[in-house]
């Protein structure tokens, strides 16, 4: 687990893992490979549309502490998934869906729609509510769970929340938060595209109904590539689009004219169509395989390591940070002393080659292994300068 399995350019800081991963090496190769297979169909049989698509659902399953990888659909976008889940979960009028404040748009857009089409009540959960203050500070007594707890009623239907909120790395306890849900019947919908891969987590702890993690960022794969755990209950429903093989019996392609309405076993029924992408699925494999290799504890230990001194040095600033008690090591938001703007901020520092993103107040950093001690400086002294300027 070193830089080496990656080729940013030297002269660079890249503290961005959060907006997208670099292609390690392995990814890269796999992509080639491909492509250069693409070259002779011929090479192509009945196999390829499937055993492919099993691996990376067994990777996927482990990785996130599931022996059900049956469960595992392969989808090109979270919204993908959380638009079927919505599809499939029984909400009425009146029930209340529960989201946070600034979360991630693909798991938020499918549950205001699923609102206004069955006259449900949105209860967004604020920073206010957790807290955290109207620029999101550390400093208040309740945490993202209490406000989410809080928020569940005995009329809660649907409870839609990340790992860790994408804007400053702030967690949640899932586990508390599903044993809630569970106790009033609620769905728990889990958006783990900032957290899977990088942060460990037990899905059958949580036991969410739906966990779905794009593929680019912490999974380090290529892009339009996400994939999602179903929990038992979901397995019955009605997917997004109606394709070939995503039915039973579609290993036979000769019996692909006789048509079937049953599905295949599991959660293959929720499969984006095309799912076998003959270029995308490598990648996202060998991706896969690198991050189970490295583990997301240790990803998460040499993330803390590294940042623990360079965050001390910025609160002693003036800077906020929150406690490493509240947040991720490998996402957080840094919130700036008075008088200075974020994005004027992140401008600064891209001029140094340093690269991070705005998100809401908080300028957002996200280290992956890649980074070393020399980005973080890198950092520290850009922001430093800017409050002595």
């Amino acid at each position: 687990m070193n830089a080496d399995a990656f080729q940013l350019p030297p002269d660079i800081h890249y503290l961005n893992c959060a907006y997208m991963s670099p292609t390690p090496r392995a990814v890269e190769e796999a992509g080639m490979k491909a492509i250069v297979a693409s070259r002779n169909p011929t090479l192509l049989d009945g196999r390829d549309f499937f055993e492919p698509a099993d691996r990376v659902r067994a990777l996927f399953a482990a990785l996130v502490g599931s022996a059900h990888p049956e469960r595992v659909s392969i989808a090109p976008a979270v919204s993908y998934a959380t638009s079927t889940a919505a599809r499939n979960v029984p909400v009425g009028r009146g029930d209340q869906i529960v989201v946070l404040e600034e979360q991630f748009p693909s798991n938020m857009y499918a549950w205001r729609r699923l609102a206004a089409d069955r006259q449900a009540q949105l209860v967004v959960v604020t920073r206010g509510d957790a807290g955290l203050g109207a620029a999101g500070g550390s400093g208040g007594a309740r945490s993202w769970t209490d406000a989410v707890l809080g928020a569940i009623t005995p009329g809660t239907r649907v409870v839609a929340v990340p790992q860790v909120h994408w804007t400053d790395g702030s967690l949640l306890d899932l586990e508390a938060i599903g044993r809630r849900a569970r106790e009033v019947g609620a769905w728990l919908i889990v958006d783990g595209t900032q957290s899977v891969g990088a942060l460990p987590i037990d899905v059958e702890a949580v036991q969410p109904d739906l966990i779905v993690a794009a593929g680019y960022k912490w999974l380090l794969g290529p892009y339009s590539t996400a994939l999602a755990l179903w929990s038992e209950r979901m397995l019955g429903g009605v997917p997004l689009e109606e394709n070939w093989i995503n039915r039973r019996g579609s290993e036979n392609f000769a019996a692909l004219v006789d048509y079937e309405d049953a599905y295949a076993e599991g959660a293959i029924r929720y499969d984006v169509g095309e799912r076998s992408n003959f270029l995308l699925l490598p990648m996202l494999e060998a991706a896969l395989e690198l991050v189970t290799a490295w583990t997301p504890e240790a990803i998460q230990a040499h993330c803390a390591g590294l940042v623990a001194a360079p965050l001390e040095a910025l609160v002693a600033r003036g800077f906020r940070v929150s406690a490493p008690t509240g947040r991720a090591s490998h996402l957080f938001g840094i919130r700036l002393p008075a008088g200075l703007e974020p994005e004027a901020a992140r401008e600064a520092l891209a001029s140094a080659s340093v690269y991070v993103s705005v998100r809401g107040s908080a300028i957002r950093v996200a280290p992956h292994v890649y980074n070393t001690e020399r980005d973080l400086d890198a950092l520290v002294d850009v922001l430093v300068g800017l409050v002595r300027s």
